[in-house]
């Protein structure tokens, strides 16, 4: 019985000798999203990973995991916290020699926007209890939550009228590439219709007959920045211009019309320049702008103005342009006039505070646009 006793006591001694020697540190961890990017509410799952590459079992972990603070889980969680921001998640767990434990949790987010899972920290105790050790481990997995469209009537009902009149107009627009022929110049059109050498030819002026517009073309401008008499920047309309956006790129998807998109918006991340798409189409084109609207801040790259010079300096003739802005900033309206001068399109202005205001009334008409200088003179 004495050598039984002496044997178990020698055991003792060495089991928790061994288990001092820093138990955490053949221990790995890693949690990663299923999906890198989500629609707001969609079901993921939350992979973890702990493994244990020692030859002996570590009898107790404690975990604390680290993840972003907007999450809903499909079950109640009550061991859960808020804490500098973020929500904490704590578990135990015992690992077996060489054991990888592995754990999938369905979760969801509902708020747009960019979050991360930033690790966890461990705590591994000694064979009897006497001393804990914890270790850190660092993680940055990103999962990008992208924005839902705006469910609003007045907004798709004034959207629906006005890519129906852009598409009427492209029979009435001509095409300066698609040249048809030629014909008698009338004294009506612009001095760069003439052809020089038809009419050097036929001995009288003719210019160039043109076909009509085949494909309808539409730049999204997004704005995010507020009026001037505004203090700071309102999350909230920002952020029912970004669902706005969304609802104009669906828009413009299902019917089959190409799309630049333009904007003074920060992506936040590795998404290159994306303040700057050219004209496209497909699940491609359209991803692409859903993810950056998912990265999207509230901080600007330039002013309204600036964006909406640049908007000029790309326009082209026939090209119909859409704003989404958060609030109707009458000062810049003459630069939107500019702007439909430059192309001889119809300009479209979505202001963020007025589908917010009215999304739940009866649908009214988009207010009236005052006509630019060139309309007047037309007139």
């Amino acid at each position: 019985m004495l050598i039984f006793l002496t044997v178990l006591i020698l055991c003792a001694i060495g089991a928790e000798w061994y288990s001092m020697q820093d138990p955490l540190a053949q221990v790995t961890y890693d949690c990663f999203p299923s999906k890198a990017v989500v629609e707001p509410g969609e079901i993921f799952e939350i992979m973890t990973t702990v493994q244990n590459k020692r030859r002996f079992p570590i009898p107790f972990i404690k975990m604390e995991e680290i993840l972003p603070a907007n999450l809903e889980f499909g079950q109640s969680l009550p061991a859960q916290r808020q804490e500098k921001g973020s929500l904490v998640l704590p578990s135990t767990l015992y690992l077996m020699p060489r054991q990888k434990l592995q754990r999938h949790q369905p979760a969801a987010i509902r708020e747009r926007g960019r979050y991360f899972f930033r690790g966890a920290t461990l705590y591994g105790g000694d064979f009897l209890g006497l001393r804990e050790t914890s270790k850190f481990y660092h993680l940055s997995k990103e999962l990008v939550v992208l924005p839902a469209a705006m469910d609003c009537p007045l907004l798709l009902k004034n959207l629906g009228g006005f890519l129906g009149d852009i598409s009427v107009n492209r029979f009435i627009l001509e095409d300066p590439v698609l040249t048809l022929g030629y014909r008698d110049y009338t004294g009506y059109e612009p001095q760069k219709a003439i052809s020089w050498s038809q009419s050097a030819r036929s001995g009288k002026l003719m210019v160039k007959k043109y076909d009509h517009t085949l494909e309808l073309s539409v730049t999204v401008i997004l704005n995010v920045e507020t009026a001037a008499s505004q203090i700071g920047q309102d999350p909230q309309q920002i952020e029912h211009c970004f669902s706005m956006a969304r609802a104009v790129c669906e828009a413009l998807e299902d019917r089959g019309i190409q799309y630049g998109f333009l904007t003074n918006a920060t992506a936040a991340g590795a998404m290159g320049c994306w303040t700057l798409l050219e004209e496209g189409l497909g699940s491609r084109h359209f991803y692409t702008i859903l993810e950056g609207l998912g990265r999207a801040t509230y901080e600007k790259t330039q002013s309204f103005e600036q964006l909406l010079q640049r908007a000029g300096k790309r326009a082209q003739q026939g090209q119909a342009h859409i704003i989404i802005t958060p609030t109707h900033q009458a000062e810049f309206q003459p630069m939107m006039d500019r702007l439909r001068d430059l192309t001889g399109s119809q300009i479209s202005v979505l202001a963020g505070d007025a589908y917010e205001a009215r999304q739940d009334t009866e649908p009214a008409e988009m207010a009236p646009r005052e006509p630019s200088a060139g309309e007047r003179a037309d007139a």
